[in-house]
């Protein structure tokens, strides 16, 4: 049946677009560039499709300018996954700011997440991917074959 392939992007509305990207750059070296629309701000992250090996452009994270007030951040039902390559470097370089985590941190044998909150209070999550074992129930693709 034809379907969803996987995630082709991830677009917050800011009250701010300029300031939540240079946050989200500053904070996590996201590395947004502005949009030809001079409101917008975007990033477009390199994948390697599983099936072919083929390396697409995609997904992207934007940063749009909002059409009206934004909902409180806790009435958002929303959260903005980001994977990163070592969650405790990320979390010790947050904290020497003053971003704390929002919870605590969650490890499985999948990997290790952690939430914080953007400026504008959007629930963000920190994942760090830690390799399956070959026989792990969670594992949905055998990669090697």
């Amino acid at each position: 049946m034809p379907g969803a392939q996987g995630i082709a992007g991830v677009f917050l509305d800011s009250a701010d677009p300029a300031a939540l990207a240079a946050w989200y750059d500053e904070h996590l070296a996201v590395g947004f560039v502005e949009h030809p629309d001079g409101g917008s701000f975007y990033r477009v992250f390199h994948t390697r499709d599983i099936e072919t090996s083929e390396v697409r452009e995609n997904p992207v994270l934007a940063i749009n300018p909002a059409a009206g007030p934004l909902a409180p951040g806790d009435q958002r039902g929303h959260i903005l996954g980001l994977r990163v390559d070592d969650l405790d470097a990320v979390l010790d370089h947050l904290a020497t700011v003053g971003i704390t985590t929002d919870g605590d941190l969650l490890e499985w044998e999948g990997g290790r997440h952690a939430r914080i909150r953007d400026p504008e209070g959007n629930r963000v999550e920190l994942y760090e991917e830690l390799p399956l074992a070959p026989d792990s129930p969670y594992r949905t693709h055998d990669l090697h074959s």
